[in-house]
């Protein structure tokens, strides 16, 4: 007599990924670090399936403009990221065109996602570096970030700035402004661009996993993790109102 067994399915969660990075002219010094960032967190989703099945990331890159160079995907899946440095600089510093981008690409992918049944889609989370000021004037990107953070889908946005990143810029666009997991990073004084390039990839790469670990324990947020970049780039933490 034959027996059937019947083997219930669950549908993944999702945690998209956006790595938003500067690519403009001053960027130069650590353009080769900044394509290491993206091999790195590769390598770490080559190496565990589970951050395959549950991470999707985008990779964005701006100057006077904003370009997606990675749609979204798993990055075990991609043919881009390889030993060649595909992102190279260009332009200014414009933060207007990549904030519309982002809105954009967020508004597809989880629509994307969703429409081909790959289960629930936790909010997005945006890493953004950046080692200057908007070329674009103030109330252009301003404007440009409201449209990005009003809608429901809005993500959560942590900046980190090397160079001559400005402070005040960063806590501007770290979102939400004011909840207990919202952060922005900066160099330390006397760290070279290269040294926080590189623990800024760090930070990324061990972010993006504890992140997706979370998801998987049923907790999605916003896990930050610093570990052996103590001294280089410094967390700050946003208000709790």
């Amino acid at each position: 007599m034959s027996t059937s067994m019947s083997i219930e399915v669950q549908e993944a969660s999702l945690l998209p990924f956006y790595l938003v990075f500067d690519v403009s002219y001053s960027m130069e010094p650590v353009i080769g670090e900044v394509n290491n960032a993206m091999r790195a967190l590769k390598n770490e989703i080559l190496k565990d399936p589970i951050l395959g099945d549950i991470a999707r990331v985008c990779v964005l890159s701006f100057s006077d403009e904003a370009r997606i160079d990675v749609p979204m995907c798993d990055l075990a899946d991609d043919t881009r990221i390889t030993r060649e440095d595909f992102l190279q600089v260009r332009g200014g510093t414009s933060f207007a065109p990549i904030f519309d981008l982002i809105g954009e690409r967020i508004a597809a992918d989880i629509a994307d996602l969703k429409g081909h049944g790959e289960g629930k889609v936790f909010r997005p989370t945006v890493f953004f570096v950046t080692d200057g000021v908007p070329t674009d004037a103030v109330h252009e990107w301003n404007s440009a970030f409201t449209r990005l953070t009003s809608v429901n889908a809005y993500p959560n946005l942590v900046p980190f700035g090397l160079g001559d990143a400005d402070e005040e810029v960063l806590r501007a666009i770290t979102f939400p402004p004011y909840r207990q997991d919202g952060y922005f990073f900066m160099a330390n004084a006397g760290t070279s661009a290269e040294q926080a390039m590189q623990a800024i990839t760090r930070i990324v790469t061990q972010s993006v996993v504890s992140c997706t670990q979370s998801a998987v324990a049923g907790t999605p947020g916003v896990v930050m993790d610093t570990r052996g970049t103590e001294g280089l780039v410094n967390m700050r933490k946003m208000d709790v109102m």
